[in-house]
């Protein structure tokens, strides 16, 4: 009965929306990120998720993180099914605000996330940070693709690469390309068979990191 009732859904139209401000939607699509990045490569090899509270103190710090990211000037975008919430994406365009703008949005929030730095493996997290940065920076116009996350009943199901080309429709008059890294070698294949090219590999200690840019 499930099946089918999400085989059903799956073919109906979907529909995409910018979100503009912190409402329960903004929660909801950082609830769903949570639940897909808490296994995702990178994540799972920064924080200790089997303390039990370590993924509610990731949800206040993805949730402060998004919206930081709305007043920035980023986007973030969700994509609904018969209105349930299906995939999010954050993109990041180049910063508007100031160092001193930014300190004052998180700084009333900022001492709840406190204990969430005592879940971090800190050696893990400065080897990585050298793997999540180009060696040379990119010098056209571009956006980057910060993070896409689907619920676990539409997964496989083309819901992904339908999200990308609205992503990339958006953005191409704009902008020259997108960018993106990534940890997951799925994720990296899928990128590629639609168009990613990738243009640097970097090795952390137990996987790699994939660079890839979707030129327009």
């Amino acid at each position: 009965m499930q099946t089918k009732r999400m085989r059903k859904l799956s073919n109906n139209k979907m529909t995409f929306h910018l979100l503009k401000e912190d409402n329960n939607e903004l929660a909801q699509a950082i609830k769903l990120f949570v639940e897909t990045f808490k296994t995702e490569t990178i994540t799972a090899h920064t924080y200790n998720f089997n303390h039990e509270l370590t993924e509610k103190q990731y949800y206040k710090a993805s949730l402060l993180n998004a919206k930081l990211c709305i007043k920035q000037g980023h986007d973030i975008i969700i994509a609904k099914i018969n209105d349930t919430m299906v995939r999010v994406s954050i993109i990041k365009k180049v910063p508007q605000n100031s160092l001193f703008d930014t300190l004052r949005i998180i700084f009333p929030e900022a001492f709840k996330l406190l204990p969430l730095l005592t879940k971090i493996n800190y050696r893990n997290a400065f080897s990585m940070s050298k793997t999540m940065k180009l060696t040379y920076p990119l010098k056209e116009n571009y956006v980057t693709l910060a993070a896409i996350a689907v619920t676990s009943d539409y997964q496989g199901k083309g819901v992904g690469k339908q999200l990308l080309n609205e992503i990339h429709q958006r953005y191409k008059k704009d902008f020259e390309s997108i960018y993106l890294y990534t940890a997951d070698e799925k994720n990296k294949d899928l990128y590629s068979h639609i168009g990613y090219e990738m243009v640097e590999r970097k090795q952390a200690s137990h996987f790699s990191v994939y660079h890839m840019i979707y030129r327009f």
